[in-house]
């Protein structure tokens, strides 16, 4: 007699249910065109919030530009003082005597935002942190463009000053200590406060190398062709390469500095009357050339505050 068991239908072995080969590379595929689509998005919006930091930076600084003028007698401040000796020139900023202070710190004890957490008051004497006194870091990230976080140092940094039209206290004679060469310089006196550019994203003298020799920022540096380099000095457009003035004007050649587009292609510029925008090279009034040196021939109409196209001449 035949069992039960031997009379039911025998079933197949059944394959474990999955993903075939074509439905993997379908779901790879769509995550890939995904991620090519939200990662630059995303990159686009880290970059534009950077740059929102970036202006709302300036406007403080642009508080601390007619909060100076304010209290000194309607004069703007100067670019950075000048090198007399070792302990000398100084001025009383927001936390004690500081040696040189540029633009920014001095602004910085207008607007209650110290730019230093141990100024120095000499060139030779060290702070806390192992910096000279002539070469200190900023300490508050007002003075820092997010786009470019490790550009703390006073000398290299992020922002520049228009310092040639608003306040270059340069001495004219290193014997004579008030021989300043553009300074003071009243505002009252600039005739298009909200057409001259005051402050803005500076690349430092980096500007006269072709793109590609530009070298990478390193802090405390000096070569000509690093970024960052004399960052603190904002260059106009046209500059006199005879009789004129640069950045690096003691050098050999000498090399310019100019507006950084570090923003999508724009620097972030703030203006005199302390609105704040973003331009690009050539709206600023630059002259670039194809390998991207930044000539002698610009147009200054934005920076004289005339809105003439001159070059500045001690």
């Amino acid at each position: 007699m035949q069992s039960v068991a031997a009379n039911r239908p025998q079933r197949g072995l059944v394959a474990p249910s999955g993903f075939t080969l074509i439905e993997l590379l379908v779901v790879v595929s769509i995550i890939a065109l995904l991620l090519s689509i939200l990662v630059p998005t995303l990159q686009n919006a880290r970059n534009q919030a950077k740059a929102t930091v970036c202006a709302s930076s300036l406007h403080v600084i642009g508080q601390g530009v007619s909060t100076y003028a304010q209290n000194h007698a309607d004069v703007l401040p100067p670019g950075r003082l000048p090198k007399i000796d070792d302990c000398n020139a100084y001025a009383m900023i927001r936390g004690g005597r500081k040696y040189r202070p540029t633009f920014l710190a001095v602004l910085g004890a207008e607007v209650g935002l110290p730019a230093f957490d141990d100024p120095q008051p000499c060139g030779s004497t060290y702070d806390r942190f192992g910096e000279k006194g002539d070469r200190q870091n900023y300490a508050s990230p007002v003075y820092v463009c997010p786009a470019v976080p490790s550009w703390t140092d006073e000398r290299n940094g992020a922002y520049a000053y228009n310092y040639q039209f608003l306040g270059n206290s340069r001495l004219h004679d290193a014997a004579i200590l008030d021989s300043y060469k553009n300074w003071p310089v009243p505002l009252s006196h600039v005739r298009s406060p909200g057409a001259t550019v005051a402050v803005g994203d500076c690349m430092g003298t980096a500007a006269s190398w072709p793109r590609g020799q530009r070298r990478e920022y390193e802090n405390n540096a000096r070569d000509a062709d690093r970024f960052g380099n004399e960052g603190f000095n904002l260059d106009p457009p046209r500059v006199d390469a005879v009789s004129g003035e640069m950045a690096n004007f003691d050098a050999t050649p000498q090399s310019r500095s100019a507006a950084d587009p570090r923003h999508r292609g724009r620097a972030s510029i703030l203006w005199l009357d302390g609105h704040t925008d973003g331009q690009t090279l050539r709206g600023l009034g630059y002259a670039v050339n194809p390998d991207g040196v930044v000539g002698f021939d610009g147009d200054n109409a934005l920076w004289s505050g005339t809105r003439q196209d001159k070059a500045w001449i001690p």
